[in-house]
């Protein structure tokens, strides 16, 4: 890369907002600084030890942490010639806004990065040469991702787990254990009335719209399930019953009864009704443990009448422990 025009950008996005004695903004981050950033960047990650993916490694790496987007237009992506930016929440943001926790894909150098200003990523030494000043958060991301490093992985836990929380609430990526922990525990420390919202990272609609369930994070509940503590069970029933009820919810921005089908409901609540039927009938008869008198199917079969025959015609979504449950004569559904 010429060093006239990273000299020049560089003290372009010096300018990408307003000082703080009044003067404005006079330049606009766009995809050219993307451009400029992208092979600096690669250099400096190569420096720091980071090994590139082959293509086909690389794109199954990206397909695990956000899903299927290179091949399918969609709302969450905006593709460009040398980047892909992946939105945190879809492509009506801002896409250069460094505030916001896009992600810009580079398929030609196989990483990724948040918007690269040039400032955070080299130190001019004179007018001819500048160094290498990679955020070691930056690199850390890398290495973990795609190289696998669980150093770099222990580093991001202590030093940004908001990042990594990230990866699952924004984008879905729920293969590493240790982050779903931080996220889930979350869950545990919010207030109860707010705590069904953890449907919304459970159950999401991919890039294409169509419903992804994070069994992951539901197995994770089931684990950390007992007769006594069973709040993030109980939020998963009051999300059962919130998926069929119009009435605004407060708790929500999206609200699940409008976001789903009535069929994409009924699977949620099959997979809810896994891991929630099993434990209830364990743990109701514990003295004090506060369980509720119906279970999630009982209740959610008075609302729908037609779930169980549905669930029949999926073939149990080729799941065996939902056939038990669904067959089973313990209860009458």
């Amino acid at each position: 890369m010429n060093i006239d025009t990273i000299s020049s950008h560089m003290e372009l996005q010096d300018h990408i907002e307003a000082t703080e004695d009044g003067v404005p903004a006079t330049y606009t981050y766009n995809e050219v600084d993307v451009d400029i950033a992208m092979p600096i960047i690669a250099k400096g990650l190569a420096d720091k030890g980071f090994q590139a993916l082959t293509d086909t490694l690389f794109d199954k790496k990206v397909t695990d942490i956000f899903g299927n987007i290179f091949h399918t237009p969609n709302s969450k992506i905006k593709l460009h010639p040398h980047f892909t930016t992946v939105f945190q929440t879809d492509s009506s943001a801002d896409e250069f806004d460094y505030t916001i926790d896009n992600f810009f894909i580079s398929r030609g150098f196989k990483f990724i990065t948040w918007v690269p200003l040039l400032g955070d990523i080299i130190i001019f030494t004179d007018k001819s040469h500048y160094k290498m000043d990679l955020h070691p958060k930056l690199v850390a991301l890398n290495k973990y991702l795609f190289n696998n490093s669980q150093p770099d992985l222990a580093y991001l836990l202590q030093e940004d787990s908001l990042l990594l929380k990230t990866l699952v609430t924004s984008f879905g990526y729920t293969k590493e254990p240790k982050i779903n922990d931080l996220v889930m525990n979350d869950y545990f420390d919010m207030d109860d009335e707010r705590k069904p919202t953890i449907g919304n990272v459970i159950f999401v609609k991919n890039a294409l719209g169509v419903l992804e369930i994070k069994e992951e994070l539901l197995k994770w509940i089931f684990r950390h399930t007992s007769a006594y503590d069973h709040q993030l069970l109980d939020a998963l029933d009051k999300y059962a019953n919130i998926l069929y009820d119009n009435r605004p919810n407060e708790i929500f921005t999206h609200q699940p009864y409008d976001v789903f089908t009535l069929n994409e409901k009924r699977k949620i609540v099959a997979y809810i009704a896994i891991i929630y039927e099993p434990l209830f009938h364990k743990f109701l008869g514990e003295l004090n443990s506060n369980w509720p008198d119906f279970s999630v199917l009982e209740r959610i079969i008075q609302k729908d009448p037609g779930l169980r025959d549905y669930i029949r015609q999926q073939h149990y979504f080729s799941l065996e422990s939902l056939k038990k449950l669904i067959e089973s004569s313990d209860y009458d559904l």
